[in-house]
């Protein structure tokens, strides 16, 4: 595979990932409640721990000195901003691109594959309906016959006693 595929498919498993995520949350699901309770039960842990403490202030003072050094480069910000905002355009470019491919590869369905499912059903389900109808006709035609046919034997029987 390509390097451009690869990051697509990176990019779509982890976006499924947050997906299930977040049905998980909204959902108040179970399996959310435990991984949401072994988080702040792990993080309640390691707060109290005093290396981790020590380490948070020697953050926040590294904090302090990245936020000095961000304002002094105003101008790399924009240009930062600016080869974000490619990069976020050539994977938008890519996606366009390559879509119709990940979609083969893959043998994914689309809206026009469902559409044309859903035709070709409500297709059969006319001609279903409308088979169970002609055979609901001839069934009843033929129970008339057999009806028919009961009278006159029953017909005859009572002519020969």
């Amino acid at each position: 595979m390509e390097t451009a595929t690869t990051l697509a498919i990176i990019i779509l498993f982890i976006a499924v990932l947050i997906l299930i995520y977040y049905y998980l949350q909204a959902t108040n699901h179970l399996l959310y409640q435990k991984i949401h309770m072994k988080a702040s039960d792990i993080s309640t842990k390691i707060e109290q721990e005093e290396h981790v403490s020590d380490l948070s202030g020697k953050f926040s003072d590294f904090s302090e000195k990245v936020k000095d050094k961000v304002q002094d480069d105003d101008a790399d910000d924009e240009e930062r901003i600016s080869k974000t905002d490619q990069i976020s355009n050539k994977i938008d470019q890519f996606i366009n691109e390559q879509s119709e491919q990940v979609i083969e590869d893959w043998d994914l369905a689309t809206n026009k594959d469902l559409d044309e499912i859903i035709d070709k059903f409500n297709l059969f389900e006319d001609d279903f309906n409308s088979y169970k109808k002609s055979n609901d006709l001839r069934v009843e035609d033929l129970e008339k016959r057999v009806n028919s046919i009961d009278a006159k034997i029953n017909a005859i029987e009572n002519e020969d006693e």
